[in-house]
């Protein structure tokens, strides 16, 4: 049981991981191609510029424990 629920929140965890990078890429490709709106929600630009980076490292970092916390439990032979 405990390696399907490491493994569970593993993939729930990569899942915000990759949605906080796309929305870091995204930031990113809005903030050089519009400058007018640049312009008008600066200071949300660069919260978003720190947060969203910050945020896919460390839900990839807690991803990652988990899947080697899975992988070591069912290596030990816990069985679901």
């Amino acid at each position: 049981m405990r390696v399907l629920l490491l493994a569970l929140i593993s993939l729930l965890l990569a899942v915000a991981c990759v949605f906080f990078a796309y929305y870091t890429v995204r930031l990113a490709y809005v903030n050089l191609t519009a400058v007018d709106i640049s312009a008008h929600r600066q200071s949300g630009m660069y919260i978003g510029a720190v947060a969203f980076p910050a945020a896919s490292l460390v839900f990839g970092y807690v991803c990652l424990s988990c899947a080697r916390a899975a992988l070591r439990a069912a290596r030990a032979g816990e069985r679901p």
